[in-house]
């Protein structure tokens, strides 16, 4: 039995590690849903990733309306105000620092985060171990000031919207710095570049104005000999020629936009693993777990045949019927 570092080692070369690589992320809401029998199910099936499932997250007494449905308000470090209407989900910003831009040149970017370097370095003997970062700038921007402010702000390519993702990159820029003399093995990055039709705008305005940015994070990066991981939801394949340019190593889709097999071996081709997240607007939440359990068969057999260059991920939010996450986990360990 190889090491979960080793198996990652060999899925990024595509050399046909043992068997796929399998992340899961410790989504409070579904863990709040489903309770001790998904943490007693979670660690009968331990993924490759370091994580410790031990408790079950709750909201606040104070976060529930008079007719007792979740509703919550919090400000986060950037200092935008979200609103929350389940209990473990993304919210939606509802109050904008930079909702005009006289405040841009007093507004105080978050201090970087704390990195333990020593749990780290034990880690390092047995896992990959993502830095603790989250590289972004449309979906901070898009965080920072209204969305559709910040399209226009684009497309009129405003001086303001220009010197708010150079202050955006240099933070990140930062962030990256300090993971790297940590010495983390994987940088994720993330931003979602289009609906589930199309581009929020033309790859020429991307390439033009966020392209020449993500490149110079990326750069010591690579550098560094580590490797970069690249989340972007929506019909996003018009792109990927460019993260391939850009030296990402791992790309994390939307897979029901993408052709199966074909995306797979365009990936392949160039390298590049995929982050297999099964599809949980409607297959996970609303399919079989016959359906769930052929999606995940069909899966792995592509990847496979193509060296590996795959890991699963499951994340398990608050829609999901029991039978229908246990089919996950379970084929998954079966056909991995």
């Amino acid at each position: 039995m190889i090491s979960s570092r080793e198996r990652l080692v060999k899925t990024f070369e595509f050399d046909n590690p043992d068997k796929l690589a399998v992340y899961y992320h410790p989504s409070p809401a579904g863990l709040y849903v489903h309770g001790q029998k998904l943490l007693d199910l979670f660690n009968e099936y331990p993924p490759d990733n370091h994580i410790v499932f031990d408790k079950i997250p709750k909201p606040p007494a104070d976060a529930f309306d008079g007719d007792g449905s979740y509703h919550e308000f919090k400000t986060d470090q950037w200092q935008v105000k979200w609103e929350y209407r389940v209990f473990g989900i993304a919210g939606h910003p509802c109050e904008f620092p930079l909702e005009d831009f006289s405040a841009l040149d007093s507004y105080k970017f978050p201090a970087l985060p704390e990195i333990d370097e020593d749990q780290i370095a034990e880690l390092k003997k047995d896992y990959m171990i993502w830095a603790p970062t989250w590289i972004s700038i449309f979906e901070i921007l898009h965080s920072l000031r209204p969305f559709e402010a910040v399209l226009m702000d684009i497309y009129t390519k405003d001086k303001n919207i220009i010197k708010l993702i150079d202050k955006i990159v240099e933070w990140n820029r930062k962030l990256i710095k300090k993971s790297l003399e940590a010495n983390c093995d994987i940088f994720s990055f993330g931003d979602d570049w289009a609906t589930q039709n199309s581009l929020f705008f033309s790859p020429e305005i991307f390439r033009d104005l966020f392209k020449p940015s993500i490149a110079d994070l990326i750069k010591p990066i690579k550098d560094a000999d580590k490797k970069v991981l690249y989340h972007c939801c929506g019909a996003a394949e018009p792109l990927f020629g460019d993260f391939v340019d850009l030296g990402v190593d791992c790309y994390w889709h939307q897979m029901g936009l993408y052709d199966d097999k074909a995306f797979a071996k365009k990936a392949a081709d160039a390298g590049v693993v995929l982050y297999l997240h099964l599809d949980r607007q409607n297959l996970i939440p609303k399919g079989t777990p016959a359906e769930i359990e052929h999606a995940v068969k069909k899966y792995a057999d592509i990847h496979k045949k193509l060296g590996g260059g795959a890991i699963f991920y499951v994340e398990i939010e608050n829609d999901a019927p029991f039978e229908n996450v246990e089919a996950l986990v379970k084929s998954i360990d079966r056909y991995r």
